[in-house]
This record gives C-alpha cells, sequence and structure tokens, in this order.
C-alpha cells in the first residue's frame, strides 16, 4: 500500500478502482490498493498517477507554449512576406477559374426590357466577382461568357474594334 497525501479526519470511504479516498468533505486521503477489489484477483497494480504539478510549473508550461506558438508566428509572417508584397486590402484571388465563377451559377443576359434588369444582372455578377475576388481584367471576360443572343453578338464586334492587346475592364 502507498499513501500520497494523508490529513486524517475521516468521515466517508470511497473504493474507485485500486484507489481508496478517505473524504472530508474534500479529498483528504488517497491510498493505492495492493490488489483489484472489484475483481477480489491479485492483480500487480498500475504505477501512480503522477504528482500533479505545482503552480510554477504549470505557469513555466504555460509560458513555453507561448514562446513556440509566437516564435511560429513570426515564421509565418516572414514566409508570407517573402512570397508578396504587403497588401491593403483585400487581395485578388489566384486561385479563382472560370469553373469556380460558373459554380455559383451566374445568371445569363439576353436583353434587358427595362434598365434595371440590366442593373440587377450587373450587380448579381458583381456579388460573385466579390465572393471569388476576381481581378478587373477577368471579370468582364467573366461577364462576356455570360451575354446570350443580341448582346453576345455586339460583345463579340466590340471586341474586334479593339487593339489585339487591349486590356477591358
Amino acid at each position: 500500500m502507498r499513501i500520497y497525501f494523508i490529513k486524517f479526519r475521516m468521515a466517508a470511504i470511497e473504493i474507485h478502482g485500486n484507489y481508496i479516498c478517505i473524504l472530508n468533505g474534500h479529498l483528504v486521503c488517497l491510498v493505492q490498493m495492493a490488489r483489484n477489489i472489484r475483481s477480489g484477483h491479485n492483480e500487480v497494480s498500475p504505477p501512480p498517477p503522477p504528482p500533479p504539478s505545482t503552480p510554477a510549473e504549470l505557469l513555466a508550461t504555460l509560458v513555453e507554449g507561448q514562446r513556440m506558438l509566437n516564435e511560429a508566428m513570426q515564421t509565418m509572417a516572414q514566409q508570407n512576406r517573402g512570397g508578396r508584397h504587403a497588401h491593403q486590402g483585400r487581395e485578388a484571388n489566384q486561385y479563382s477559374n472560370i469553373k469556380d465563377f460558373q459554380d455559383t451559377k451566374p445568371p445569363l443576359y439576353k436583353e434587358a426590357v427595362e434598365p434595371l434588369e440590366a442593373d440587377e444582372w450587373l450587380n448579381t455578377l458583381e456579388q460573385k466577382f466579390h465572393l471569388l475576388r476576381v481581378t478587373e481584367e477577368l471579370k468582364a471576360e467573366y461577364a462576356a461568357h455570360q451575354l446570350e443572343g443580341k448582346a453576345g453578338v455586339w460583345w463579340s464586334h466590340y471586341r474586334t474594334s479593339l487593339p489585339a492587346n487591349a486590356v477591358v475592364t
């Protein structure tokens, strides 16, 4: 039998596996039993649990964890700075493509009877562009892909009237 902590004023006894707890409103005694009480067999008891950490040990562990977290964050920030320039605000998403845009189910544009219909179509596309962080150059290409009928024909003629390397935004 190993005694880990004793302050003797017996009030109640509880048996938990290989341990006996003597209680008096709070834990006062923890004794490891040499045999398994529940089964009645003589078994080798597992090693006792480690003693609880002292407040100084807990604080040292916490400080070390904080130091490691700060180190990791600094490393990530240095890697991030090395790869590209610092930006203010949202950065264009270099990973979005036309398939991602099509997955948002953008509306097609054939014609608008009322001017507000065209405005609604543009507003819906802008919301989808914002979601995917599409660049200004790609916005025009993606929107043109949604034009059908007379609007699509007009866009094709307009593009042929521009210089070959012209960027439309």
